[in-house]
């Protein structure tokens, strides 16, 4: 398998899309550390002036993965790479698993980018602003670690059993983007179901009202949803607020479409 590894690492290393991609996490970095900055110098966010600019990456790096794989390791397919890697005598699970390995080392190399920008600024921050709980902030990085991998799990799995790129690149962002609006829909339902104080009612007529609603709790699917949609899990590692069932949800999603994925590809047909 390491072989394998190193062969993808160096078409990888070769490709201009990752280049591309890798520059394109510095501006995304920076705005992700000033948008911080700004929200806690203008006291709308404490807790986000650390997890924005450790664990915003994962915001919206579904779809930045959706299109790098699917056009990088899209192409074992449609090139002949993974017929001529069996006719070479390596396992199906080697390949699987290799391609998994540097699918997650090339979303790890992205996230080193994205905190490269911001590094020169740590010191002056670390000198000027209060310093993160440090349980909270290793959860939530550890967090952003396991849904990385949930991520580049799902990706890797489409992947290795999508034989048509063209098809695998359109599956693999729609994919993302339905994610994405999925999140915003339950984190809304969520916040609207446990957040109390004044807030503003239409009624049928159109009229506008003020009504105080006490805190409440959000039902139990609405509940597992936000604990367990990648969207929500980023945004809450922003805020420095992770739970260990969090956690537990991504490792669960990367076991499971891992397995899945093993034995899908080895039934499939490789042409």
């Amino acid at each position: 398998m390491a072989s394998l590894i190193r062969s993808h690492l160096a078409r990888l290393w070769k490709n201009p899309l990752y280049w591309a991609t890798l520059l394109l996490m510095l501006p995304y970095g920076l705005g992700l550390c000033n948008s911080a900055i700004g929200d806690f110098q203008s006291g709308i966010s404490t807790a986000g002036l650390w997890g924005q600019p450790l664990c915003g990456f994962c915001l919206l790096i579904g779809i930045v993965l959706a299109t790098v794989f699917s056009l990088f390791f899209g192409t074992e397919h449609t090139d002949g790479t993974l017929r001529n890697k069996l006719i070479a005598g390596h396992g199906r699970a080697s390949i699987y698993l290799a391609t998994l390995a540097v699918g997650i080392l090339a979303a790890l190399a992205l996230y080193g980018a994205e905190l490269l920008a911001w590094l020169p600024r740590l010191g002056w921050m670390v000198r000027n602003f209060p310093a993160p709980e440090p349980k909270a902030l290793a959860l939530c990085l550890g967090g952003t670690a396991l849904l990385l991998a949930a991520y580049c799990s799902v990706c890797v799995m489409l992947c290795m059993l999508i034989q048509r790129r063209s098809v695998l690149a359109v599956v693999l962002i729609l994919l993302m983007v339905a994610l994405l609006f999925a999140s915003l829909q339950v984190q809304d339902a969520y916040e609207t179901a446990t957040n109390g104080g004044m807030q503003l009612m239409i009624d049928e007529a159109g009229n506008q009202q003020w009504v105080f609603r006490e805190p409440g709790q959000a039902g139990a699917i609405t509940t597992f949803l936000y604990d367990a949609l990648p969207v929500c899990q980023a945004y809450r590692y922003m805020e420095l607020e992770a739970t260990p069932r969090m956690l537990l949800y991504s490792a669960g999603l990367t076991a499971v479409t891992t397995a899945l994925g093993l034995v899908l590809f080895r039934r499939k047909d490789i042409r």
